[in-house]
């Protein structure tokens, strides 16, 4: 009797182990995005029609803020883009900001970014006369 109860739990035991669950499992997948993507603002205002709202988005891309390329784009009512322009971030910089160390430069450009649409200052940036020459349908 004592040598059933041993072979009972060492059969027990090896039916166990050998019950490959790897076979059933799906390998989990680790998937790394690198996004270049540090700052985006967009506003609709009246721009290049006077009858219908256009999309004005400035988006910063790029591996540092002091070094990264700002996007401004224009898009239409109907979803048309407009116009994209693009310059280099420190272009972004109030000239007061010019000397300044990196972090605070950092700062300024993002609330440069943030506050672009507060007020008229996203005309520096958004120039209609580069639109004015785009026959625009809506």
């Amino acid at each position: 009797m004592k040598y059933k109860i041993i072979l009972i739990a060492l059969t027990t035991l090896f039916i166990s182990c050998s019950n490959d669950k790897k076979t059933t499992e799906k390998p989990k997948e680790v998937v790394k995005t690198k996004s270049d993507l540090l700052l985006v603002n967009s506003a609709t205002k009246f721009f290049s029609n006077p009858s219908n709202v256009d999309t004005l988005t400035v988006i910063i891309n790029g591996k540092s803020l002091l070094k990264s390329k700002a996007i401004f784009k224009v898009t239409s009512a109907n979803g048309k883009q407009i116009s994209s322009d693009t310059i280099p971030t420190i272009q972004l910089l109030h000239s007061d900001y010019k000397t300044a160390n990196s972090s605070l430069q950092e700062v300024q450009i993002r609330e440069t970014v943030s506050k672009l649409f507060k007020n008229d200052s996203y005309l520096n940036y958004f120039t209609k006369d580069a639109y004015a020459k785009a026959e625009i349908v809506n």
